[in-house]
């Protein structure tokens, strides 16, 4: 394998094949996600089985719970435990997390966030919440766009002034999905309704690979300590210049990995036919946070 370096902190591994990797490849990728952050596989088979094996082999599968469509929406049962990858029946579908808006049958919307906006997030939700996040392009990509923030380049370059602000500074989160989605069908609605929280997060932190960014949910509702909602709004106009973000133009069969804790996303706006068409197959997986309850930066520090 042979890496490329693409623009605003992100790498393309050349030379890799899905349908025939070893162990030593998936820990290789493991230790280039957590030095790089985003990392980006390009025209891979779409085989949902294979596309499983390497983000169990590189973190673990976390939602298996969630992987219930095929192709066309439809739904079979909720796995009960983690799928055995490796004795799964190959004549079988291994069942996606879908991204999209294709209605099945019955009228009902197949993937999540189907239509409209979804806006910057990360699939930290919480110390204890996967810190990696994979999407891969199946079907109906072709010219819709996913961009990526990337704060550890942006805290690389942070004026002095503006870290001696953020340094020792921790955030009050409240999950607030209302904020960075508007279209779900009544079933995510509701579980995403249950699942509102408040958490706690340092700002600057450091994941296992000893990269350091910022952790700023911009999406959630947000407190930071001591701030008046001047260095929250500074730290944002300061996040989202062009020269911090990675763009990804998909293709069908594209991958791109990211660390959710120093990173963040969201598509491009398009109109709903294009959504109804597009499929993302979306697994999330374990890089830093291993079953730790709390972030190394984290740990222990908010018992309150």
């Amino acid at each position: 394998m042979q890496i490329e370096r693409l623009d605003n902190g992100a790498v393309e591994v050349l030379g890799f094949d899905i349908t025939n990797f070893t162990q030593e490849d998936s820990n290789y990728i493991r230790e280039l996600l957590l030095k790089e952050l985003i990392v980006v596989f390009r025209e891979q088979d779409t085989n949902s089985l294979n596309y499983a094996r390497l983000i169990h082999e590189i973190g673990g599968i976390s939602n298996w719970n969630q992987l219930t469509s095929d192709l066309d929406g439809n739904q079979y049962p909720p796995f009960t435990e983690s799928p055995d990858i490796y004795n799964w029946d190959k004549s079988k579908f291994f069942p996606i997390q879908a991204v999209t808006g294709k209605k099945s049958k019955d009228g009902n919307f197949t993937g999540i966030f189907p239509l409209g906006k979804l806006d910057w997030h990360c699939n930290l939700n919480g110390p204890d919440r996967a810190d990696g996040v994979a999407l891969q392009g199946i079907k109906g990509v072709e010219g819709t766009r996913t961009s990526w923030m990337n704060t550890a380049i942006a805290l690389a370059e942070m004026p002095v002034e503006m870290y001696e602000r953020v340094k020792g500074k921790y955030a009050n989160f409240r999950y607030n999905f209302l904020k960075w989605s508007d279209v779900m069908d009544d079933r995510q609605r509701e579980y995403m309704l249950k699942n509102q929280h408040e958490y706690k997060m340092w700002l600057e932190q450091e994941n296992a690979g000893g990269v350091k960014g910022i952790y700023l949910y911009t999406n959630n509702d947000c407190e930071i300590e001591g701030d008046d909602g001047s260095l929250f709004q500074e730290l944002q106009d300061y996040f989202f210049q062009e020269k911090f973000l990675y763009h990804h133009d998909w293709k069908v069969g594209d991958i791109v990995l990211s660390d959710q804790l120093l990173t963040l996303h969201k598509r491009r706006q398009e109109v709903d036919q294009i959504f109804e068409k597009r499929l993302l197959n979306r697994i999330t997986f374990r890089i830093s946070n291993t079953g730790d309850p709390l972030y190394i930066m984290s740990r222990n520090q908010f018992n309150d």
